[in-house]
């Protein structure tokens, strides 16, 4: 894949339409997640978390949410919740995961409790549209400005979305590995799959980004006198102890 010297930082918007397939039993719902495109299984197992981008607690995936609700079956609704909190890299490895909770039930349980046709699930999938920001960045620190200033729809296209498709244009992950900045591209991927809502996440990076610097800045102030030193590490102690209060505060 190629390499640039600047990454480019967009936003997106989705185009949401039905894919003409429904389910009222669970046995209706494994078929449709078998033959269910990509962009279908990343509707209804990943983006809700862009619908949700604020909350302290991320609400069921659609497939769950539906499952529980819907067909009250809890817990199905349980373990599907879990197998896409735990696989959701891919599509190729969210689908089986999705497929093997429902072949572990009793084919009499999965077609049993049908719903009227009024609460069956129905399939949408999206097409992204991504537009340019005007915004690029050339190192890390760049980068983690422009995601803690950007809108929740940058955040979600590059840390989420664009890492689980595959595509021919570099995610912002393989250019930070590329450009030396592997720490930051592997706290980039573990908070992509971590489950948390999109402002949690943020932050979740925000701080492992300063306290990494902070610590970096007290290595450095370690080779000047004495004086200088304390004075430094006052300094790096007191913004902890402001950015810490801050954190909490929004808590």
């Amino acid at each position: 894949m190629e390499s640039i010297a600047a990454f480019p930082i967009r936003c997106v918007v989705h185009l949401v339409r039905p894919t003409g397939t429904r389910a009222t039993t669970l046995e209706e719902l494994r078929h449709a997640i078998l033959e269910a495109s990509d962009a279908s299984l990343f509707h209804h197992g990943l983006q809700y978390q862009l619908r949700n981008p604020a909350s302290k607690e991320l609400p069921p995936d659609d497939l769950s949410a539906w499952v529980g609700g819907v067909v009250q079956d809890r817990g199905t609704a349980e373990r599907l919740s879990f197998a896409v909190s735990s696989h959701n890299h891919h599509p190729g490895e969210l689908r089986p995961a999705l497929v093997k909770v429902l072949d572990d039930l009793p084919s009499s349980q999965r077609t049993s409790r049908a719903v009227s046709d009024e609460g069956a699930f129905v399939f949408l999938e999206n097409e992204p549209v991504t537009l340019l920001t005007g915004v690029e960045v050339q190192s890390g620190a760049e980068t983690i400005e422009a995601l803690a200033n950007a809108d929740v729809s940058t955040w979600f296209y590059h840390v989420v979305e664009q890492p689980w498709f595959a595509t021919d244009r570099p995610t912002l992950h393989e250019w930070l590995e590329q450009h030396g900045e592997r720490k930051l591209a592997h706290w980039l991927a573990d908070v992509s799959t971590s489950g948390l809502p999109i402002e949690a996440a943020r932050e979740r990076l925000l701080r492992r980004w300063r306290n990494s610097h902070l610590g970096r800045r007290l290595g450095d102030a370690a080779e000047m006198p004495d004086e200088v030193r304390r004075e430094a590490g006052r300094e790096v102690v007191g913004r902890l102890v402001r950015r810490m209060r801050k954190l909490e505060s929004r808590g």
